[in-house]
């Protein structure tokens, strides 16, 4: 699970000495990416070498992470393909420091290796900013449990039971009894559930539980948790973790599905317009974003194409050879479009994937809404 406190933790590790290694590697059945991977790390040693960034005894000292990299993404290849779910794997390397960390992510950012005195994090904050977070709760009469879900993996928060005792058929003296702790239960869990997002834990919230406790308690959801309730699902409150995301999953991929139309439905119309207030293509969405107008970028999901970065001011384009802002020559990225996302983010602008890229075929697969009208 990636957070924001695992991100702080991994900005300390470095020592100031000690070299580290960090891969953004994609998982591409079709492709041999254990190639790509061996490539990555060798250019991004020449980086490293290049730029003085560390030291020739220091270059020596991870050797034996490049090693270690390729050997663990070449036993692990198999698995992640079989899983399907891995679209890229982010591994960070220090064998001085005896610093080994591997993520897998269900989504991808650009591809890329770097040599340097900290971990590379850039892309993993990208992603914490681009991406919603989500809760679940599993709910029941008795228990709650709480989990956090983001990037397609889950892990469970806190578990706790509020009614001890059978509840189902209580005798009659007791039934207002255990209807008062039922009350005062369903209460605690939406009155956490506010805590948790009034702190910014998550954007979205998903609820399972057997029928008759949603019934009992969605009424108890304040209006803020209703206005971000993304579904819910029928389940017992003892499901495996496993099972918990599998549901969670189906009503993130339905929710993500309504929203991928309503944003292209108010993309399509605003260029539709007389004075619209978006553009559509690439070229138009670069345009713009260098001139910091957009608000909102949409994007088919896994839509790349070669274009060229200014490394001294930073200005993206697609064919130039010298950068029409400042005037230095330009160097040429395979894939424009993932710079285009990382500078879109940098600029406080909505990220919008569509998994369905029918969607956005007909405007060049990327379209962006703009803070004012083109001209």
């Amino acid at each position: 699970m990636i957070t924001y406190d695992m991100l702080r933790t991994l900005h300390t590790i470095g020592d100031g000495r000690n070299p580290i290694v960090s891969l953004y590697l994609k998982i591409d059945p079709a492709g041999d990416f254990v190639k790509r991977c061996r490539n990555l790390l060798y250019d991004a040693l020449k980086a490293a070498r290049r730029e003085n960034r560390i030291s020739e005894f220091q270059m020596q000292r991870i050797e034996g992470d490049l090693r270690k990299i390729q050997n663990f993404v070449e036993q692990n290849a198999p698995i992640w393909i079989k899983e399907a779910q891995v679209a890229q794997v982010v591994i960070f390397s220090s064998q001085p420091l005896r610093f080994w960390q591997v993520y897998p992510l269900p989504r991808a950012a650009r591809e890329r290796a770097v040599v340097d005195l900290s971990p590379y994090i850039r892309p993993l904050t990208l992603l914490l900013d681009e991406y919603k977070r989500y809760y679940v709760v599993l709910v029941d009469p008795k228990k709650a449990r709480l989990f956090e879900m983001f990037l397609g993996s889950i892990q469970e928060e806190e578990k706790f039971v509020d009614v001890v005792g059978r509840v189902k058929t209580p005798p009659p003296r007791l039934r207002r009894k255990v209807d008062y702790a039922i009350y005062n239960h369903y209460q605690r869990v939406a009155e956490v559930l506010y805590d948790r997002y009034r702190l910014g834990r998550f954007d979205l919230l998903i609820v399972g539980g057997p029928p008759e406790a949603l019934a009992g308690f969605l009424p108890f959801l304040p209006y803020s948790l209703r206005h971000v309730l993304a579904g819910t699902f029928t389940a017992p409150v003892n499901i495996s973790v496993r099972e918990a995301l599998k549901e969670a999953r189906k009503i993130e991929r339905e929710y993500e599905m309504r929203e991928e139309r309503e944003i292209v439905e108010t993309l399509k119309n605003e260029l539709a317009k007389k004075d619209h207030g978006a553009v559509a293509g690439l070229e138009g969405v670069l345009r713009a974003l260098m001139e910091n107008r957009v608000t909102t970028v949409v994007v088919a999901e896994g839509f790349e194409h070669p274009g060229v970065r200014c490394p001294k001011c930073g200005y993206l384009g697609l064919e130039e050879e010298t950068c029409p802002s400042c005037g230095a020559p330009t160097v040429k990225v395979p894939d424009v479009v993932d710079d285009l996302i990382e500078e879109a983010v940098e600029q406080g602008a909505r990220i919008e994937h569509v998994l369905e890229p029918s969607l956005v075929a007909d405007i060049g697969h990327i379209g962006a809404l703009l803070r004012y009208p083109e001209e």
